[in-house]
């Protein structure tokens, strides 16, 4: 087990935006199953690289490969189908839109199709039924069910942010990007989270890179923790040795390494 590819592997990437360097040279792995988290200062370039391996962003230099694949090779709509699904730090729901039909959207990607199956007879109907069925699973799954047909913006902001990793999850996903979903939550709501996570992660064996400024919940639930700093890695390890690393100390109090 030890001898086997990691299911994430980021190799040297750089993301500049004109003279400014927001990666540089970051290396990353996260494997099947595990749960990773990324964490430094604002600006450290933790969001740049969820938005690089979604396809927002692309790299300047380096390698990313999922499950064996060219990750950077892929266009951002297929990077969803591929197995890898995010939820973003600001909720980018559609707030006119019911529950169910939010998460709906996140259904489509995986019914496939092309313009002449979406002429035969009964195609679109059917795959409307496959995307609904997924929907509601989900959000069964996730306590949500007797709110699928409420809209969004009628609910409370944890509710919400439940819908939107409902979204994320309906593709069935390997691996699950999180950008600071604790963000908003109280102390409860974030305990809740943390056992949520843990719990998809055992269900359906999801890997999941969390980016998060929640300490407590990165430290608890995290099988490793990656540490960013000014757009480089200065520390990786177990949770416990993370936190006594002098460098990570530095970065977090000010004080010099």
């Amino acid at each position: 087990m030890a001898d086997r590819a990691p299911l994430l592997d980021v190799r040297g990437v750089h993301v500049r935006f004109g003279g400014i360097t927001a990666l540089a040279g970051v290396d990353l792995t996260v494997g099947e199953g595990e749960i990773c988290g990324l964490i430094g200062p604002n600006g450290a370039g933790k969001t740049t690289l969820l938005n690089v391996l979604s396809g927002v962003y692309r790299a300047d230099a380096g390698r990313v490969r999922f499950a064996g694949r060219d990750l950077l090779g892929l266009p951002p709509h297929r990077i969803g189908p591929a197995g890898v699904a995010r939820t973003f730090q600001n909720l980018a729901l559609f707030p006119t839109m019911t529950v169910l039909e939010n998460v709906m959207v996140g259904a489509h990607p995986a019914c496939r199709g092309n313009w002449l199956t979406s002429l035969l007879p009964g195609y679109t109907a059917r795959s409307e039924r496959r995307a609904t069925a997924e929907a509601l699973g989900v959000l069964d799954l996730l306590g949500l069910a007797d709110v699928a047909l409420h809209r969004v913006t009628d609910l409370p902001y944890g509710t919400m942010k439940r819908v939107e990793l409902a979204r994320a999850l309906v593709l069935r996903p390997r691996l699950l990007l999180l950008d600071e979903p604790a963000g908003g939550l109280n102390h409860d709501e974030v305990a809740e989270l943390g056992e949520l996570i843990v719990r998809l992660r055992d269900t359906f064996g999801v890997a999941v890179l969390l980016v998060e400024h929640h300490m407590r919940l990165v430290m608890g639930i995290s099988d490793t923790v990656v540490v960013l700093a000014s757009g480089r890695r200065i520390a990786a390890g177990p949770p416990a040795e993370v936190q006594r690393d002098p460098e990570v100390i530095a970065a977090y109090l000010g004080s010099p390494a």
